[in-house]
């Protein structure tokens, strides 16, 4: 077993400060680290090879955010509903049932007309499940 720890800050203005601790225990665990140029559409990023039960952390972050880099996830077969990187995403245990599939790959397309965005993804996950 491998641990995964997750510590986050949000800091409200005048509000409320929330500290998010969080340890996980993974079976296994992959960093990927991918160009994806300018123009580029569906640029396939490999998750995991198993169900989406098995995914435990999935955090996606980028170099480049904002309306021109967005992502799909996809079985294999059918692909979810385009979705914009507007910041880092994280994804816990059984969020990525949101999807509505099991999350396979990570497409990815860079809408920009000049600019490579470079997008990082982790994924933890049950590796015997």
């Amino acid at each position: 077993m491998t641990q995964l720890k997750m510590t986050m800050a949000i800091a409200v203005a005048g509000g409320p400060t929330w500290s998010i601790n969080r340890t996980e225990d993974v079976e296994a665990y992959d960093v990927v680290s991918v160009a994806i140029p300018a123009g580029a559409t569906d640029t396939e990023v490999q998750v995991q090879p198993g169900e989406s039960a098995q995914i435990i952390v999935l955090a996606i972050q980028s170099s480049v955010y904002g309306d021109d880099i967005t992502y799909k996830a996809s079985d294999g077969t059918t692909d979810s509903d385009e979705l914009t990187l507007h910041g880092p995403q994280l994804f816990g245990r059984g969020v990525t049932s949101l999807f509505g599939l099991d999350v396979k790959t990570l497409k990815f397309s860079n809408a920009l007309a000049d600019g490579t965005a470079t997008i990082q993804v982790l994924v933890g996950r049950d590796a015997t499940a």
